[in-house]
């Protein structure tokens, strides 16, 4: 009988400690679970960067005559805001190639604000020596910054990308 006195309380002591390790394990799969949504979210935020970034390549590439002017109107609107005003609009009318690069990047830039980017285009990193320089979009979103020609918070001036940057 006094084995059985000294035992009372025993299971309790061992549903509590069951449920603090449950507990636990939930808090894990909590944390897992708001992880793997910051991470949805960001590959869905690279991704509609990437198709924006990619619609404007697509409309250098055809405007053969306007290509050395896209950087400089690109970087006209890298500070867009829904208040920019809207250059001449080369779907309804006859443009020239500057025309075109103006009407391309202010499409460009209304597009990245849609979905919280900014973007500009200025020389690659790393080919400040070339004859022929390379011109590279960038796109930065969340609490990372960008201006017209400095992309620094994206990557360094040697082409490597900075951790924890959203670019």
């Amino acid at each position: 009988m006094n084995n059985i006195s000294k035992q009372k309380g025993v299971g309790l002591i061992e549903v509590l400690v069951a449920l603090l390790l449950l507990a636990i394990g939930v808090l894990g799969y909590a944390a897992l679970q708001l992880r793997a949504v910051e991470a949805s979210s960001e590959a869905m935020t690279r991704s509609q960067a990437l198709l924006v970034m990619r619609s404007l390549t697509e409309s250098i590439r055809v405007n053969v005559a306007g290509q050395t002017l896209y950087p400089a109107a690109v970087q006209s609107y890298v500070n867009y805001t829904a208040a920019t005003s809207a250059p001449t609009s080369c779907a309804i009318s006859s443009c020239t190639a500057a025309q075109f690069a103006t009407y391309d990047a202010y499409q460009s830039a209304k597009s990245a604000f849609v979905v919280g980017m900014k973007m500009t285009m200025t020389n690659c990193p790393g080919v400040s020596s070339a004859s022929v320089k390379r011109q590279c979009l960038f796109g930065a979103w969340g609490d990372t910054t960008i201006t017209a020609t400095d992309y620094t918070n994206c990557m360094s001036t040697a082409g490597v990308y900075k951790s924890q940057a959203k670019c």
